[in-house]
């Protein structure tokens, strides 16, 4: 079949500029401008002949695709050299203007956080320090937005090393920014091992502080209540950290397969439906026991320091200790953090059945005590429902044969049940066996 115009149209203007034709009877100004002018136009035809998409065949789909790939590419390549000559030469301060204005007006197609990178790199360059970044995002190897992300983490520690150190710094972050299997969480994974092991952890404390102070939540429900929202913005990495450990924990992962089939039913949630069940789960684990206490010890947060860090960090009182421990998922976090952690910890060993606590309640308490918790979770291991992931930190009590019918508080009639789990058996009125080994409930 004859391919139709349109791609064909697509490919050539690709082609073209992909190889550089520059006239070389023309002087450089005339070249850059003339050229420029010349993509602008081509462009427009592409733009124009896209508008026959639905007559293109699969494969020139995939090729028009590419091609405006590698043209945008070149043009961002070309737009960060414009914008570093112009800063070497002061345009903007010669017209009044910040570099950030003066780039702004003449380049209103770009997003803030773009514009913003733009500006940070084209700053950059003005030292040659900052070379194989530069040279990173002209030779196609490293995006501008990476880069600039890079860059601003380097200038957090360059009042902590000397200028040889600063120097290998930059050059291990621009080798690691083009290396195209590392993803932007491996990025974020370098620059948190860059920030400990660099920055003093007197810096750590001034930004926890500011950080600290940003910390908010407010109401932004809909003017007529019916929709509910809260608004949180983190004060504290650790504590942006916990959240994040909720919503991704097994607490919001979608039901097993061993749980479907158990069950016959399908879990049918969002993902984010899935990650506000999690994150409930916990808000009411806080709130479930009585007199104000949970009957859960608090979740444990892996903080990760080096021993001898540790050691000298309970020792120095000025603030100049480098080094920073990480979260699981992470986070920096200072040592300040980590010793305020240390003291809150619930780390006591627990002895499970001690002689100074009954474990059977029979009819005197309602709700499951911390003693009888901790059997219920080293018999149940977890959600009780066969296929349920849902650890037994996460999980409710569930009296088997209700309180309201005579049901007794003891460990042969609890079930632990996460909480989705928990409203469907209460739902379907389920009956469960148990005994020493655990709960079999009865499904069908």
């Amino acid at each position: 079949m004859k391919q139709s115009w349109t791609g064909e149209v697509l490919r050539t203007t690709a082609g073209e500029v992909r190889e550089g034709r520059l006239p070389a009877t023309r002087l450089p100004g005339e070249q850059v401008v003339g050229c420029l002018r010349e993509a602008g136009r081509e462009a427009t035809y592409a733009d124009l002949a896209t508008q026959e998409v639905a007559r293109l065949q699969e494969a020139e789909l995939r090729s028009g695709l590419e091609a405006v790939s590698t043209v945008a590419s070149a043009l961002q390549r070309a737009r960060v050299r414009l914008a570093c000559e112009a800063r070497q030469r002061g345009l903007h301060t010669a017209e009044g203007m910040s570099l950030a204005d003066w780039l702004a007006l003449r380049c209103p197609d770009l997003a803030k956080p773009v514009l913003h990178a733009l500006v940070r790199m084209a700053q950059a360059g003005q030292e040659q320090v900052h070379a194989p970044l530069v040279d990173g995002v002209l030779t196609g190897g490293m995006s501008l937005e990476r880069a600039a992300t890079l860059h601003r983490a380097l200038t957090r520690i360059r009042r902590a090393v000397s200028p040889e150190e600063y120097g290998q710094a930059v050059d291990l972050m621009a080798k690691s920014g083009c290396k195209p299997d590392f993803d932007d969480q491996d990025i974020s994974a370098i620059i948190s091992k860059l920030l400990q092991e660099c920055l003093p952890e007197k810096d750590h404390e001034e930004r926890r502080r500011a950080q600290h102070e940003l910390r908010d939540v407010h109401e932004s429900s809909l003017a007529d209540g019916s929709v509910k929202r809260i608004i949180m913005t983190f004060g504290d990495d650790a504590d942006y950290a916990a959240v994040k450990a909720i919503l991704t924990s097994p607490l919001a992962a979608p039901a097993s397969r061993e749980e479907v089939k158990a069950t016959g039913e399908e879990d049918r949630r969002t993902p984010g439906q899935r990650r506000y069940d999690a994150l409930m789960t916990v808000v009411r684990r806080g709130v479930a026991g009585s007199k104000g206490q949970p009957t859960t010890t608090k979740a444990t947060l892996i903080v990760t320091l080096d021993l001898e860090t540790l050691r000298r960090s309970l020792a120095e009182t000025d603030g100049q200790l480098p080094g920073c421990g990480a979260t699981a998922a992470g986070a920096t976090v200072s040592a300040e953090s980590i010793r305020r952690l240390a003291c809150e910890a619930d780390i006591i060993p627990m002895v499970l059945g001690g002689p100074s606590e009954v474990v059977d309640q029979g009819r005197r308490h309602r709700l499951v005590t911390p003693g009888q918790r901790v059997r219920l979770a080293v018999r149940d291991k977890g959600c009780t429902v066969p296929g349920c992931t849902v650890p037994a930190t996460w999980c409710d009590a569930h009296h088997v044969i209700p309180w309201a019918r005579g049901g007794r508080s003891d460990l042969s009639n609890y079930a632990l049940l996460c909480p989705r789990h928990h409203t469907w058996v209460h739902e379907r009125g389920l009956s469960a066996t148990v005994d020493d080994h655990g709960v079999t409930w009865h499904l069908r």
